[in-house]
């Protein structure tokens, strides 16, 4: 069935390239210096379990032929990814109020730089593959994907922007930056783990018009 071969491939892809970038951000981040960066390395190496849980989702989807059974399956593996969502806004939070507390000295270099924008490139690109894959065979498992996705891209822009505040005027506004992301990442995953009480919440890279759209399809 190709909606199946299509998600498992996307799980796939997922573990893959979250796997990757976490490889490269630990590297720079221990270079650096940067908790942050190496922090950043951590989340996508805990968010290429997600990749697992989509594929053993789909897995135990094309086993069970009841569309009851199926959709308690789908819900339950996005229940995990938006606790899994939560549980990074909170070890941000944490983390950051650890920084405010006790400022860690940091020292930048162009590869910090480099690979960082290689990571929200790389993000970003992973975030819409999972989101285009999500809307087209109605997958809620993999727009939970793209969101957690999307969220470490937010988290890798802050950095990015912290470092250059610090790299031009030196000040050191990391932790702030970083509590702000975490506010937009208990949202979005709030949102998905209750869906019912968060009634109008969008895919943070969705329109009106395509959220309107699948509402409208029927399973």
């Amino acid at each position: 069935m190709e909606r199946s071969k299509v998600i498992i491939r996307s799980g796939l892809v997922f573990i893959l390239t979250n796997f990757l970038l976490s490889v490269f951000n630990l590297i720079v981040g221990l270079v650096s210096g940067s908790i942050a960066i190496s922090s950043d390395a951590i989340h996508s190496l805990i968010d290429a379990v997600s990749g697992f849980i989509i594929v053993g989702c789909e897995r135990l989807l094309k086993v069970n032929k009841f569309s009851d059974k199926r959709r308690k399956i789908e819900r339950g593996a996005t229940i995990i990814i938006a606790l899994i969502i939560i549980a990074t806004g909170v070890h941000i939070v944490i983390e950051s109020i650890e920084k405010l507390i006790e400022p860690e000295p940091v020292e930048y270099s162009i590869w910090t730089v480099v690979v960082l924008i290689g990571s929200i490139i790389a993000k970003l690109w992973l975030a819409f593959y999972l989101r285009n894959n999500s809307r087209k065979y109605h997958s809620e498992v993999l727009s939970a994907s793209s969101a957690e996705t999307f969220n470490d891209m937010l988290i890798s822009v802050a950095v990015f922007v912290s470092i250059a505040i610090y790299l031009i005027w030196r000040v050191n506004i990391e932790a702030y930056i970083s509590l702000g992301v975490a506010l937009v990442i208990f949202k979005i995953g709030l949102e998905f783990l209750f869906p019912r009480i968060t009634s109008h919440h969008h895919h943070p890279l969705e329109s009106d018009h395509s959220h309107g759209e699948k509402n409208k399809t029927t399973d």
